[in-house]
């Protein structure tokens, strides 16, 4: 029986975290106006039976509102995140794999995306990983002649990407003249400055400011790699990223490599036209040669040995096929099963939870002898904690110069990036301010006024 719902009490009673950010972002996005009941229970019930998991019911009910399919295989985010991703992953080498400036040692295929530049530890290097002096990395890039992307290369969020455009032997930063020293103050000792990918006119139509990715999963299970699901990242607002995190939006694609029609962002607003540039989803063609994308990610992935469960992103080239641009190792799968519209894991999630439960509870098992100290095993007792706790806050303060000293530190150095990051962009807002300031006062603005004002009300028939 469906109920159009407004209580959070409710929420409460079907054992939905109310105070999550989670269940504010998708009530208020309307994703949980519909509740069927019977559904949740059967999802509840799927979950325990296979997982000994007392569910939390939001995503499935998310889930339901925004394809109209009740599947209780649809993956718990939290469960993913502190249980089953370190699983399958090997958190221990996560930050190993994670560097962008060494994806040419680790994953070595020839269509990939250009790196320049490298810093590393506050050291450069040049495009075959020969030592640069700082002295001669600006004639490096110069002697390029073209517009690159710089961003920092041990994050995956998308954050403090920027393009440096070329122009008249020179390279411009948000408009003005780029010294070395400005890119140190903004992504300190470790940043990726990369060749501008040419994307594909299907990929580019919808936002031709960005180059947009496919985010494709796959999977290593059985001695076998495993392709699971791919959606679309879009940029917006003119930017140069596509990251959900920074505004953009995802696309569902489906295994036969067609676009969905409906998109939706890191808030849960669903879209079925681009909102920057008016362009409808449905007139989208497919991906081009999909099933070689698939091929090329399972391939790249034998390369991941620590890793069984990988996020690529693979933008879609010129002639139609795929260029790796990055891997992740974790992110946030409640967004990749609302935008692909599908499970996690498929119809492989039975086997999966039974599997991954089995071995988190077999003393002898590798898997749950290697998983991170900070997931809290099953069984373990309160009393047991808090004894840790103490032993760790003991040690943490005979060590004040390790405990303290290093984080103070770190903390600076980030601390100082960010400020220079802002300088650049209240100097670049200013800049944006005078233009449209000398905009508004020109006689060509106040001629075209009629215009505009007939083209609005074009519009709004």
């Amino acid at each position: 029986m469906n109920k159009h719902i407004k209580d959070d009490e409710y929420f409460k009673s079907l054992g939905v975290d109310i105070k999550a950010a989670r269940f504010k972002r998708y009530k208020k996005a309307g994703l949980l106006d519909e509740v069927d009941e019977t559904f949740v229970e059967e999802a509840k019930q799927y979950w325990m039976q296979r997982y000994n998991n007392k569910l939390d019911p939001v995503l499935h009910i998310a889930f339901m509102n925004l394809t109209g399919k009740k599947d209780p295989r649809v993956a718990f985010y939290t469960t993913v995140r502190s249980e089953i991703i370190p699983f399958f992953n090997d958190q221990r080498m996560r930050d190993a794999y994670r560097d962008k400036n060494i994806y040419d040692l680790l994953i070595p295929t020839e269509r990939s995306v250009v790196t320049v530049l490298k810093r590393v530890h506050g050291l450069y290097f040049d495009t075959d990983n020969n030592c640069l002096d700082k002295a001669d990395v600006e004639e490096t890039l110069l002697s390029y002649k073209e517009d690159f992307i710089v961003k920092p290369s041990t994050t995956n969020n998308g954050a403090r990407v920027n393009k440096l455009q070329y122009k008249e032997d020179t390279l411009l930063l948000s408009g003005e003249k780029l010294k070395i020293k400005t890119l140190e103050e903004i992504y300190g000792g470790d940043f990726a400055v990369q060749k501008v990918i040419k994307q594909h006119p299907t990929m580019a139509s919808p936002h031709p400011s960005s180059v947009n990715t496919l985010r494709m999963v796959t999977f290593r299970w059985k001695n076998e790699i495993r392709y699971l699901l791919t959606f679309a990242r879009f940029g917006s607002n003119n930017g140069v990223q596509d990251n959900a995190g920074t505004g953009g939006l995802c696309l569902g694609v489906t295994d036969e490599g067609k676009f969905m029609d409906k998109a939706i962002d890191e808030d849960c607003n669903v879209y079925s036209e681009h909102p920057t540039t008016g362009f409808p989803f449905k007139d989208l063609d497919s991906v081009p040669n999909f099933e070689d994308f698939k091929q090329f990610v399972i391939d790249q992935h034998k390369n991941i040995l620590h890793h069984d469960l990988v996020s690529w992103d693979i933008v879609v080239g010129v002639d139609g096929l795929p260029i790796f641009l990055e891997a992740n190792f974790s992110g946030a799968t409640w967004l990749y099963q609302l935008a692909s519209q599908k499970p996690l894991f498929g119809d492989l999630t039975e086997e999966v939870l039974e599997h991954v439960y089995q071995e988190r509870n077999d003393k002898n098992s590798p898997r749950r002898k290697s998983l991170s100290t900070n997931i809290s095993k099953k069984g373990s007792s309160k009393k047991s904690k808090r004894k840790t706790s103490q032993r760790h806050s003991k040690n943490e303060l005979s060590e004040p110069s390790k405990g303290f000293s290093d984080k103070g530190s770190s903390y600076k150095n980030e601390l100082k990036q960010l400020q220079g990051e802002n300088d650049r962009l209240m100097k670049e807002r200013d800049r944006y301010k005078k233009e449209y300031s000398n905009i508004m006062k020109s006689s060509s603005w106040r001629m075209t006024m009629p215009l505009r004002k007939i083209s609005s009300l074009l519009r709004k028939k």
